[in-house]
């Protein structure tokens, strides 16, 4: 009798972006063992909710080990303790962002690497989690991007910015969710906004991620330290249109599935927020969607991505530039990406990435997507503070197109609205028009509303009321 294998889940963020994938593998015969932080409260009665509603009261994992240590050699003892009793079959992360130090993601794909497993490039995964190296793994392999530079202080980042000419970005080297990413149209600028960022990156929702300094090499070889509470990535503005594309990578081929185009976008002080997608894109001609295909693949190779979907963020650059990166993202979009590709390739992500990463996968000939008008958006708070409630989420679901609508957020939380996109209420419709998709975008803004306590800015300050 063959001995059950083991599929090992790993993450530091958001562990239960793993549960579904998770009940995908045991029902491949493996047994499912989970590595994370302490799960929460709310988070053990959303996975208890899930095991009673989808699982009969089955648990999805057979063993959690909490820890707040992610770094190599302690993942490596207990991955050592669980071969003891069973074989490992494969390796899966979540989002796998910097913590405490390490990179989480990129220590998963090692561990496999180590074993002869399937594994989505930890090389490559590191140089995807680093603006700087993404930009470096680029120039290098001769795909156009725009000029960088590290500032590790005010004169730095004059002398970049001198070099790149404004208006120039910045952003933290290893950033989420367009957190403290802001334009500067003049030196002033640049200096005020640097030191602004100074002071807010310690007392950031990404605080464990910014004070997780590190060292690697770029493609010349040389050991670069990076400190990203300390510095900040300089690069050239690209002013253009905004999308993304939806990327299936397998071992040796690049498939790009969709093309969101981001009609809808704002640039606030401190952050930029995408509130409306649509597919097919609506701004692009055929030529310029093939285009930014064939740049989200060139993009890929060059940092050397594997065994992953990729969200790939790029504008279509004014002037002749053509597509641009923004960023690539070693797993699949945000907000309703999946769903998108599901409704449109007809594929479902999860149970592919279990496959993927055990090497079971084939990919088809061909993936086709659907014509048919499909919509993305989300409504985001007007400010920060304390979430007390959201109202008009019945209204929404309401609406005859809409497919899936649904607070992101729990009220009860700290938001900081300012600083970062908080995808509070999002929403996935399909209609017939693209004028209808504005017509429902701009009603649902209106139906929505909520409550929120300014007064309060800490998540500390509810635990200790």
């Amino acid at each position: 009798m063959t001995q059950q294998k083991a599929y090992i889940f790993c993450e530091n963020l958001y562990p239960l972006v793993l549960a579904r994938r998770a009940v995908y593998a045991k029902d491949a015969g493996y047994r499912t063992i989970l590595i994370s932080t302490e799960l929460s409260a709310p988070e053990i009665k959303s996975l208890r909710d899930f095991e009673e509603s989808k699982l009969e009261g089955k648990t999805v994992f057979d063993v959690m080990i909490p820890t707040d240590l992610f770094d190599l050699d302690t993942l490596r003892q207990h991955v050592a303790e669980i071969e003891k009793e069973t074989p490992i079959g494969g390796f899966m992360c979540g989002i796998g962002t910097f913590h405490n130090g390490s990179l989480v993601g990129s220590n998963v794909s090692i561990l496999a690497e180590e074993r002869g497993l399937v594994s989505q490039n930890s090389d490559a995964v590191f140089r995807c989690n680093n603006k700087f190296l993404t930009r470096d793994a680029l120039r290098a392999a001769g795909v156009p991007t725009v000029d960088f530079g590290m500032a590790t202080d005010e004169e730095t980042a004059r002398v970049h910015a001198s070099r790149i000419g404004y208006p120039v970005i910045l952003k933290p080297v290893n950033g989420a969710a367009s957190h403290m990413i802001v334009k500067c149209s003049n030196e002033e600028e640049l200096v005020s906004k640097f030191r602004d960022a100074m002071e807010r990156l310690p007392n950031s929702t990404n605080k464990g991620s910014y004070e997780s300094a590190h060292s690697y090499p770029d493609r010349s070889g040389t050991v670069v330290h990076f400190d990203p509470m300390t510095s900040m990535l300089v690069e050239k503005y690209i002013p253009g249109r905004e999308a993304s594309v939806e990327m299936m990578i397998t071992e040796d081929e690049y498939i790009p599935l969709l093309v969101h185009d981001k009609v809808t976008m704002s640039e606030r002080e401190r952050c930029f927020y995408e509130h409306l997608l649509v597919v097919p894109p609506q701004r692009f001609t055929q030529e310029e969607e093939q285009e930014m295909k064939d740049y989200a693949v060139a993009v890929a190779k060059a940092v050397g991505l594997k065994n992953s979907f990729s969200h790939v963020e790029l504008r279509y650059g004014d002037d002749g530039m053509g597509p641009q990166l923004l960023e690539i993202n070693p797993r699949i979009g945000g907000m309703w990406v999946q769903e998108s590709i599901k409704a449109l390739v007809g594929i479902d992500p999860q149970p592919i990435h279990v496959k993927m990463m055990d090497g079971t996968f084939t990919a088809e000939s061909e993936y086709k997507s659907s014509d048919e008008i499909h919509a993305m958006f989300t409504i985001y708070p007007p400010h920060s503070g304390l979430l007390e409630k959201v109202d008009g989420l019945e209204e929404l679901k309401q609406i005859p197109e809409m497919i899936h609508s649904k607070q992101a957020v729990p009220n009860g939380s700290v938001i900081y609205a300012e600083d970062e996109e908080c995808f509070l209420v999002m929403c996935f419709i399909k209609t017939d028009s693209y004028e209808r998709v504005y017509e429902i975008y701009e009603d649902a803004c209106k139906m929505v509303s909520f409550t929120i306590n300014q007064n309060v800015t800490s998540q500390e300050e509810v635990a200790n009321a």
